[in-house]
């Protein structure tokens, strides 16, 4: 008499495989959580870089100075730190513009920006 189904023994092998495979995509979870999340903040911070470039490219040749300011994240304690420094370009009538944006909380990073500005 042939009897179809699994014993006691496959089945506790079966569920004993499982939760070790289930167990070794933890660290692959909370790794994947992590750089989404840094690959956030970098977008974030290369967005508020572009902004303040263009602000900078629609200012008067001669009112291009460096500077930095704080920005917050609407509705979060997030912030990051802008910084430009304004140096003389590589002709006469232009301007190098080094920008930066740094943050702080989780882990700290920051995204550089380099342009030249013509007057």
């Amino acid at each position: 008499m042939s009897q179809r189904g699994f014993t006691l023994l496959e089945t506790l092998v079966a569920l004993g495989l499982f939760a070790i495979v289930m167990a070794s995509l933890t660290p692959l979870l909370i790794t994947t959580i992590q750089a989404n999340a840094r690959a956030s903040r970098i977008t974030k911070a290369t967005c508020l870089a572009q902004d303040k470039l263009e602000v900078l490219r629609n200012t008067p040749y001669a009112a291009i100075t460096s500077g930095s300011d704080t920005v917050a994240e609407g509705g979060s304690t997030k912030a990051y730190t802008r910084s430009w420094t304004v140096t003389a370009g590589p002709t006469a009538t232009t301007k190098t513009v080094i920008m930066t944006v740094g943050w702080t909380d989780q882990r700290a990073g920051q995204v550089r920006l380099d342009t030249i500005v013509g007057g």
